[in-house]
């Protein structure tokens, strides 16, 4: 007691430390730091409070996740104490800055420390992650801006930071009259390579790929990531065709130690494209087009070669690689480049409209020589699809609910979009299946949504697409096949599945004789399976007089109403009789 009969203030601490398991419970609930407790295997057991706001995620939705999902590494990865299992002698306390991957798609950067929990052996049992926003000196948090001309797999330059520094050294060797070299690297079957170990081993092993590589190349190179496999390095400095010979050859070098991935000892080897300034281009274009014209040209000898120039392939490759730079920049600028139209499918016999499908349209089509639909082959050999769906969901959410608060009839209407293979493989640039996705929509209710899978997207690996179809049917999505009947599928598998509506293009019965009587098998197969069929592409008059008869209620085409933007559909329904309800 002080002389005055009080309690000293620090006494409710003291009581309090009386009872340590609470005052630790309470300092990991209420700390603004983001903490989180795993196990052994990295398998997330607690989160707190300041960890979900970070994340964007409920704690019920961290329990049982790996925590590797929610972060991505800035820099060259390298052998962490993230695992009990980690190799002996490693340090028990790791710190880096990483990317937070927040639910809503977001990156948040922020600096991440790993704490081993040691057993009475002194072993790793568990571990403590706790992550901190970075900030500015004014106390505004860091956005991704900061590192956008870094790759953050590997940390090397992206090709935003390689184009301006080949833009720099091609003005330099101008006007200094001298050469460069620019060397196109891909790794030879590192997909497949991929696909075997994981995405999270498979990141592990670009980080150490980059690392070799940046040993292969002198002080004086740039060595840049591309995306995926492939890589660049400009040798902007003694640019001859025997120096860029002579680094290629210690590239392809650097690679033949084996690589490790668990028990697992794999090979890798590279191809490399040579091409010069000024010998072969004199812009980056083209230079990079020529390089990766004879990085093919490597390839087709065998793996792990390396090539000069084909002269030959230089003109074709550069327009191919210029229409995949214009539509990865339409993807990623998608507002700027897409919109959204919705094509009427109706009731046969009333004409009543009994929902619509998305369709893509280019905002500027002048500029392209085809419809968006035209490129979707590409779109996914480029891993692109995914962000293009996504956005073609989220502008379709936009539409529904501007309807609904407008009461608009067009918001009592059902709304069909289809789904790239990507979704249904799971194979997503960020590693987010689309179920969990779509949870983040704000939507209280997806009852009038139809995903359509692609037939052909049904002929492979069908028991992780029915995993992802049935977690979509849960929350209250219909399915629908697209294409039924020009791709092949198990239709034992198909009856598995919920699929109310199935599209079967009209367009068969003109192509081959006895094409009217696969259009009505089709039908009847997908009815006796309970499956609505949908007649689709009667585009002409001719083309319905032949199909008049046939086992199908729906159809869809130019003939009834082609894809119009939202306003002039809500016209349309105006002028062809209301919804059928």
């Amino acid at each position: 007691m002080t002389h005055n009969g009080k309690r000293p203030p620090g006494k409710q601490l003291h009581v309090l430390a009386q009872h340590p398991a609470r005052l630790v419970q309470h300092a990991f609930e209420q700390s603004q730091t983001g903490m989180v407790i795993t196990d052994g295997d990295g398998i997330i057991l607690l989160v707190n409070d300041a960890f979900c706001r970070i994340a964007g995620v409920d704690s019920a939705e961290t329990t049982g996740w790996p925590i590797e999902h929610f972060y991505l590494s800035r820099r060259t990865p390298s052998h962490l104490p993230v695992t009990a299992d980690a190799t002996p002698g490693l340090t028990h306390s790791w710190q880096q800055e990483v990317l937070c991957r927040r639910a809503d798609g977001e990156s948040l950067p922020v600096l991440m420390t790993v704490d081993a929990m040691l057993d009475e052996h002194q072993q790793p049992r568990h571990f403590l992650h706790t992550f901190v926003q970075l900030t500015s000196a004014n106390g505004e948090v860091l956005d991704d801006r900061h590192w956008i001309h870094i790759d953050p797999i590997t940390g090397l330059p992206n090709w935003l930071l390689l184009r301006d520094r080949l833009n720099h050294a091609l003005a330099q060797a101008e006007r200094a009259d001298t050469t460069l070299a620019l060397l196109f690297i891909d790794i030879d079957r590192f997909k497949a390579v991929n696909d075997s170990v994981g995405h999270v081993e498979g990141d592990r092993m670009l980080g150490e790929l980059a690392q070799r590589l940046q040993r292969g190349v002198r002080s004086k190179d740039t060595l840049a990531r591309l995306g995926s496999d492939q890589f660049v390095v400009l040798l902007e400095k003694d640019g001859t065709p025997e120096a860029a010979q002579l680094v290629a050859e210690r590239l392809q070098e650097a690679l033949e130690p084996p690589f490790t991935a668990g028990d697992r000892y794999l090979l890798m080897t590279a191809s490399v494209g040579i091409a010069l300034y000024p010998t072969d281009a004199q812009d980056v274009e083209t230079l990079l087009t020529a390089a990766r014209s004879a990085m093919f040209t490597a390839r087709r000898k065998g793996p792990g070669r390396l090539a000069f120039v084909d002269h030959r392939l230089t003109a074709q490759l550069r327009q191919k690689y210029r229409l995949e730079s214009q539509l990865s920049e339409a993807i990623h600028l998608p507002d700027h480049h897409f919109e959204l139209h919705y094509q009427p499918e109706l009731d046969r016999r009333s004409l009543h409209c009994t929902g619509m499908d998305a369709v893509l349209r280019w905002k500027r089509p002048s500029r392209w020589p085809h419809p968006p639909g035209h490129y979707l082959d590409t779109l996914a050999r480029l891993g692109l699809g995914v962000r293009l769906n996504r956005w073609m969901i989220q502008t379709a959410i936009a539409d529904h609910r501007r309807w609904q608060d407008t009461d608009s009839p067009l918001g009592r209407l059902p709304v069909s979009i289809q789904l790239c293979e990507s979704h249904l493989a799971q194979d997503t640039f960020d590693h987010r299946p689309l179920d969990h996705f779509l949870r983040h929509q704000g939507l209280s209710s997806f009852d009038w949504l139809t995903l359509k899978v692609p037939a052909y997207g049904l002929g492979s690996d069908l028991d992780k697409a029915s995993h992802l179809l049935k977690r979509l049917e849960r929350l209250g999505i219909r399915l629908a096949v697209e294409g039924f009947g020009s791709h092949a599928l198990d239709l034992a598998w198909l009856s598995r599945l919920r699929f109310h509506k199935a599209s079967v293009d009209a367009r068969m019965a003109g192509m081959a004789h006895g094409g009217r009587r696969l259009v009505e098998a089709s039908c009847r197969m997908l009815n006796a399976l309970d499956i609505e069929p949908v007649l689709v592409g009667l585009d002409e008059e001719s083309l319905a007089a032949r199909l008049e008869g046939v086992s199908a209620r729906l159809v869809q085409g130019d003939l009834y109403g082609p894809p119009m933007a939202a306003t002039a559909l809500a016209q349309w329904l105006e002028e062809h009789g209301p919804a059928d309800e």
